[in-house]
This record gives structure tokens, sequence and C-alpha cells, in this order.
């Protein structure tokens, strides 16, 4: 598999998925301009959240 479709994909993976998340959250604690990073942390952690949700759901806990 060529590692530039690799890339590509975990690079629009992270831009499109993970940070708009995380840059909402820290948006609505009140910074203005989140930086990258934390809104990679910020949106890492916000889909653990939701995936926990759904296991929770699923376990029926």
């Amino acid at each position: 598999m060529d590692d530039d479709f690799i890339d590509e994909t975990i690079s629009f993976l992270v831009k499109r998925v993970i940070m708009p998340p995380g840059r909402w959250v820290l948006e609505q604690v009140g910074e203005p301009r989140p930086a990258e990073v934390a809104s990679l942390v910020t949106g890492l952690a916000f889909w653990a959240f939701v995936v926990f949700l759904v296991f929770a759901l699923v376990l029926r806990w």
C-alpha cells in the first residue's frame, strides 16, 4: 500500500473528524482561538467519550 495514501487518509481524519469537535468544545469553554494541538487532544478525548457512551449503551450499564 502506498505511504502517501495512508498519510493523506490520516491527515484527512485528523483535520475533518477529530479536530472540529475538539475546537468546538474548547470554544464552548471560552477559548476563542484554540491551538491545533489542544484541538487534537480535546477531539481525541471527545471521541473516546463518545465511544465509551456507545459501549455503555450497548452493554446497558
